[in-house]
């Protein structure tokens, strides 16, 4: 056993057609065999397969490939619609079809005002009073510059390339190799899973006929597999504490090391999303940490405000993408954003997130 995953292979497909569900259904077959094949090679188990589709310049045509890709079979596949503004015509109606068709989209944060937060922080609220679990499939980019990443929400196809990436699912085998040979441990244990997941995507790549353009080596959690564990493996505290953040700055240094030495794309920093990681579930849970905490955590870490559900509040939401945007605007770095705020509910309260499962509320202050 290696130790670790492929978390996914995401296919940025650069030019749309048409017949975006043809177009779709095909990659995905192609994208299948892919995954078979680098299992076949590598013996690396890959976890889902990913299409994200180039921007739509419009609300109808944003609203067109939702239509056309409503009811996509494929028990492995996730599908983006791509990155939509805030100035989006039709906005409203393109984020509540999306989440509703279990597609995925970010919206690019256009000015960071209030009148451009509330906006936002109100169609959140809609989701979640629709259905809670709706919010997992819509983000925020808090920068408003779409990125290259195979990760979702925020994923990105920039139009006239067909692009391959990955990433890796490893947070344990890291706190592993930890234990064992200190930071110096996590840099070894970076690169090996760094370049078998190239050589997966160089496999896969061959198959869909794609540019294999980088693995994005960001810590990612899967619930027992918790990045927040290696974190305060690292730090030498339990989060909220005091010195917790040297343990996120520490991992993203090895990370940065590693990606200058590896064909990296995206974010290559330490994701803590909350509904997804077990230790954060937990801590959550115990009353410590709110939604401000994690939100000023992007300081030092990429994704300190992800799949948190907190109360209702159009300000305290909006408060909190602004309080990320100054972090993103500040850093020249997109950061996002994927909260979902639920009325009625207390802190410690749980809320059930399809393929999550339960999922404590963060106060938000």
């Amino acid at each position: 056993m290696a130790g670790f995953k492929i978390r996914m292979l995401t296919l940025h497909v650069g030019d749309a057609r048409d017949d975006t569900r043809a177009l779709v259904e095909d990659f995905y077959t192609v994208l299948a065999e892919a995954r078979d094949l680098v299992v076949g090679e590598t013996g690396i188990q890959v976890e889902t397969v990913r299409i994200t589709l180039p921007d739509p310049a419009s609300g109808s045509e944003a609203l067109a490939r939702v239509k056309a890709l409503e009811d996509l079979e494929g028990e492995d596949l996730i599908v983006s619609i791509g990155n939509i503004s805030s100035a989006m015509d039709g906005l409203e109606e393109v984020v509540v079809e999306t989440a509703r068709a279990g597609l995925f989209t970010a919206i690019l944060l256009q000015e960071p005002t209030w009148q451009e937060a509330r906006k936002i922080s109100s169609l959140l609220h809609r989701l979640a009073d629709e259905e809670p679990s709706l919010g997992a499939h819509i983000g925020v980019n808090t920068l408003g510059t779409p990125l290259l990443t195979p990760y979702y929400p925020l994923s990105h196809s920039p139009r006239g390339k067909r692009l391959l990436t990955t990433a890796l699912t490893y947070p344990n085998y890291l706190a592993d190799a930890y234990m064992k040979k200190g930071l110096e441990g996590i840099e070894e244990a970076v690169r090996k899973a760094g370049y078998i997941a190239l050589k997966s995507l160089d496999l896969a790549s061959s198959l869909v006929k794609a540019e294999p353009a980088g693995v994005d080596l960001s810590v990612a959690p899967w619930m027992q597999d918790t990045s927040l564990g290696l974190v305060e493996l690292v730090a030498g505290v339990r989060m909220p504490q005091p010195g917790f953040s040297i343990g996120l700055a520490l991992v993203n240094q090895v990370l940065a090391k590693a990606a200058r030495e590896i064909r990296t794309v995206g974010f290559n920093e330490v994701q803590l999303p909350v509904a997804e990681d077990l230790k954060m579930k937990a801590r959550v849970s115990e009353g410590d940490t709110t939604a401000l905490d994690l939100a000023r955590l992007t300081g030092v870490c990429l994704a300190g405000l992800d799949l948190a559900v907190t109360p209702a509040s159009i300000d305290g939401v909006a408060g909190l993408i602004l309080e990320v945007a100054a972090y993103s605007r500040t850093k020249s770095r997109p950061l996002g954003v994927r909260l979902i705020p639920v009325d009625g509910v207390e802190p410690g309260d749980k809320v059930y997130l399809e393929k999550f499962g339960e999922t404590p509320v963060i106060p938000l202050n």
